[in-house]
């Protein structure tokens, strides 16, 4: 069965760069990466093409093509096209709300896909930059050790998150164990006990070598976000825009 994503995921994508290259930028040269077809000057990719190969074969038994399945997918990405002209000229993208939230949210995932894919091979230098200009991404939980006099509630004898302590207390027991100073305790009615904080330790930044991954992803991340704010600002600067008065 053909995926459902290769009609509508694809449009979506597709539609969204389609809108952008011929209603946003006409003048610009038609790309000249290598296209198994053209359609009104508009090439479909081989590299999509191949991925849709690949989805239809993953899907098979046996993971192989059947006959004929090349030209039915090939119909499929030119039909996809040839709605997408349509639904241009008919304007949906300018007066359908729910397609124009579509293609902006499948212009942010372009802009964000590409920001990563070109950060993707930061160097350890830029990454320890970054660590030391957002240190604070980078902080430690807060982990408190406790003791339980009375009942009988079983308290491992380490560090807690807050979260852990409030499984097996209740959260508001939890939320005072955070209010206390080390030494503080207080009592519960039920069960009758007495909670003592016997230590705190957390806030401090993970070192960068223990923190590297989380480092990473927070730098694509912030790639991201980058390049969505970049292009939003350079289109403001070339787009003419009027706010009427209240």
């Amino acid at each position: 069965m053909m995926r459902p994503w290769l009609l509508a995921g694809g449009m979506l994508f597709g539609a969204a760069l389609a809108v952008f290259y011929i209603v946003r930028v006409p003048d610009a040269p038609p790309p000249t990466a290598d296209a198994v077809a053209w359609v009104n000057g508009r090439p479909i990719a081989r590299e999509s093409y191949e991925r849709a190969l690949e989805a239809v074969a993953t899907d098979r038994k046996g993971g192989a093509l059947r006959e004929g399945d090349r030209e039915r997918i090939l119909d499929r990405l030119i039909d996809q096209e040839l709605l997408i002209d349509r639904a241009i000229e008919l304007g949906l993208h300018e007066r359908d709300p729910q397609i124009r939230n579509q293609l902006a949210t499948a212009m942010i995932d372009f802009l964000v896909r590409r920001a990563e894919d070109e950060a993707s091979q930061v160097s350890e230098p830029e990454l320890r930059a970054f660590y030391e200009a957002e240190r604070f991404r980078f902080e430690r939980s807060t982990q408190y050790r406790v003791s339980v006099e009375g009942a009988a509630v079983p308290i491992p004898d380490g560090f807690l998150l807050e979260k852990e302590i409030a499984q097996r207390l209740g959260p508001s027991a939890a939320r005072r164990v955070g209010a206390l100073q080390v030494g503080e305790a207080f009592t519960l009615a039920d069960p009758e006990i007495t909670v003592r904080l016997l230590e705190r330790r957390g806030g401090a930044v993970a070192p960068f070598e223990e923190a590297r991954d989380a480092v990473e992803a927070a730098y694509l991340r912030h790639r991201g976000e980058v390049a969505v704010r970049e292009f939003l600002e350079l289109a403001r600067q070339r787009t003419d825009i009027v706010v009427e008065p209240d």
